[in-house]
């Protein structure tokens, strides 16, 4: 008797370690420097996430959410920041 199992990777959106690192390297480096990291990262997320077998059109859908989970987090940060800084109840 042959049984199959379907292998269901974690959403790479949720991996928050790697969505906060990708977020902080990207605040720090701007211009050529921010969009080359940017580039290798995505690539290399699409390379690994053929390597498991996952159909291009799932690995899209999983960048996109990946670069959305990102863009999320460094809002976060620079509100944080921002809120940090200014003084709450003041007149």
């Amino acid at each position: 008797m042959k049984s199959s199992a379907e292998i269901i990777q974690f959403p790479i959106d949720r991996q928050i370690y790697f969505v906060r690192e990708t977020a902080r390297v990207l605040e720090r480096r701007h211009g050529e420097a921010a969009d080359r990291f940017w580039k290798l990262t995505c690539r290399r997320l699409y390379a690994r996430l053929q390597v498991q077998g996952m159909p291009a059109t799932e690995i899209e859908k999983e960048i996109d959410a990946f670069c959305q989970a990102v863009y999320l987090e460094m809002q976060h940060a620079a509100w944080a920041a921002w809120e940090s800084q200014n003084p709450k109840g003041a007149a």
